[in-house]
């Protein structure tokens, strides 16, 4: 990595990846960006002026710091590998950060990749909205070597507050933990919700006494829009991710020799609400799930 301030190279620009880009450009930060539909990238660049490259390659050439936000762990894999591939341009040295929710097993393979090639990596998926991501005010839970995090802790601070939870793997393993949480905590908020407003509650109501009690956090905070007026509030987190997310959760628990699931139930839960069409929905739709399954509006 240069003594000057590193540049960085982001590949993967959904939803959080673009907010992600905005947040290192608005600090400073030289960034160069790619993503398998050229579109998105050129749009970004108009935006904010960063450079887009043709591959991940050509991407990770002239980076010290290049970050992975992508889809899942097969994503990320085949954005590593191939003549094309990030590690095929990446120099000597250079950090690969994972930003992406793959599970530790493809976070310790991804590990093995960049090993190989002679680039250090760490696993540093992100916990927050699109709406913290611009912010700069993600949690970030990082895996590898400390002394690694610390050469890339300019470019992760940028994004939010670096947590080193352990060795590689162990941030994607915390992340597939919270994110476990946050859609069984989503889901008993949204049938609550429903079963609330039948009693003559209404979703802004509740909101209000959550606001004043024990359960109150930074989920409830920002994500009230999507409950109160979903009709108005962009999509930040969509079913079908959690549904993927939650597969995740329940093979750890799998793995832990875990007996009985609530995680395994909530992904049925989710499961069904994408049979029924609701997979491109936010997260918060499954409170409209809840009622139409209950046959309210």
């Amino acid at each position: 990595m240069t003594d000057d301030e590193p540049r960085v190279a982001f590949c993967g620009l959904g939803r959080m990846g673009v907010e992600m880009v905005g947040a290192l450009t608005e600090r400073g930060f030289a960034v160069t960006v790619w993503n398998r539909t050229p579109d998105r990238a050129t749009k970004l660049a108009a935006e904010t002026g960063v450079e887009t490259a043709e591959s991940p390659a050509a991407a990770a050439a002239g980076a010290d710091v290049v970050i992975t936000m992508l889809t899942d762990g097969e994503a990320v894999l085949r954005t590593l590998s191939g003549d094309e591939g990030v590690l095929a341009g990446a120099r000597k040295g250079s950090v690969i950060v994972d930003c992406s929710t793959t599970g530790a097993e493809a976070a310790r393979r991804a590990a093995e990749l960049c090993d190989a090639s002679g680039v250090q990596f760490l696993d540093s998926p992100v916990s927050g909205s699109t709406v913290v991501a611009r912010q700069g005010k993600l949690g970030l839970m990082v895996g590898g070597d400390e002394a690694v995090v610390e050469r890339a802790r300019p470019v992760l601070e940028a994004l939010g507050t670096v947590v080193h939870v352990g060795p590689t793997g162990a941030g994607a393993a915390a992340k597939v933990a919270v994110n476990g949480l946050l859609h069984s905590f989503n889901s008993a908020l949204s049938e609550c919700l429903v079963a609330a407003r039948a009693e003559g509650v209404s979703p802004a109501a509740l909101f209000d006494v959550l606001a004043v009690g024990v359960l109150w956090n930074r989920f409830l905070d920002y994500k009230r829009p999507a409950f109160i007026d979903p009709d108005n509030t962009p999509v930040a987190f969509d079913l079908r991710t959690a549904t993927k997310d939650l597969g995740l959760a329940l093979r750890a628990s799998n793995d832990a020799g875990l007996k009985a699931s609530v995680v395994g139930r909530v992904l049925e839960l989710h499961q069904q609400a994408l049979e029924d069409g609701f997979g491109d929905r936010d997260m918060a739709a499954m409170a409209a799930w809840f009622a139409a399954a209950a046959g309210s509006t």
